[in-house]
């Protein structure tokens, strides 16, 4: 099979860009910041035969403070920079429907539920469920700015059903995993 890396010529006619950040507020709170960013490099037409001009075409973020365990979203904002239609800004309210919500299994078919379709947008939607991974690893790293005690049982480790298939590590058989079977196994000794 040919390497697509030798089709990539260079000359995108279009990108999208996706960049996060998280900060610290305290112990237990992080902010988190997501950005999406779109833009076009030739001209396009409408579908109704309207030539559109090479330029940015989504550019919005995303801001959510989140604690406890699981992460919680406890307040959240949305901003659209720039977008295709000025109606689309009618949909930034939509933000306000995810606090409360806790990053685990299901959020992201929970968000495009409560952001996506016709009632919300879908580039908001998923530069929300691409950060929830993000959102919780920035969580973690927060917790684990120190050494915490090894729980007693897999079923004590806080997080670990967040973590449990999330990838081929965290599978049952995975390393990550074994690994944490293995030190739990020596406390045990």
């Amino acid at each position: 099979m040919g390497s697509l890396k030798a089709l990539a010529n260079g000359n995108p006619f279009h990108s999208r860009s996706i960049e996060m950040n998280s900060h610290a507020l305290d112990d237990d709170t992080i902010l988190v910041e997501g950005w999406l960013r779109e833009d076009r490099f030739a001209p396009v037409y409408a579908l109704t035969g309207e030539k559109i001009e090479p330029g940015p075409v989504h550019h919005m973020v995303i801001r959510l403070r989140l604690g406890g365990t699981p992460p919680t979203i406890l307040d959240a904002e949305a901003e659209m920079e720039h977008v295709p239609l000025e109606f689309c800004r009618s949909t930034l309210e939509t933000i306000q429907r995810v606090i409360g919500l806790e990053i685990r299994a299901g959020f992201k078919n929970k968000v495009r539920e409560m952001m996506g379709g016709e009632q919300g947008c879908v580039h908001l939607a998923h530069l929300l469920t691409v950060m929830s991974q993000a959102a919780f690893q920035g969580h973690v790293a927060l917790q684990r700015k120190s050494r915490q005690p090894l729980p007693g049982s897999l079923d004590a480790v806080e997080g670990l059903d967040s973590l449990m298939g999330s990838c081929r590590a965290w599978g049952p058989d995975g390393p990550k995993v074994n690994d944490l079977k293995t030190a739990l196994a020596k406390k045990g000794r």
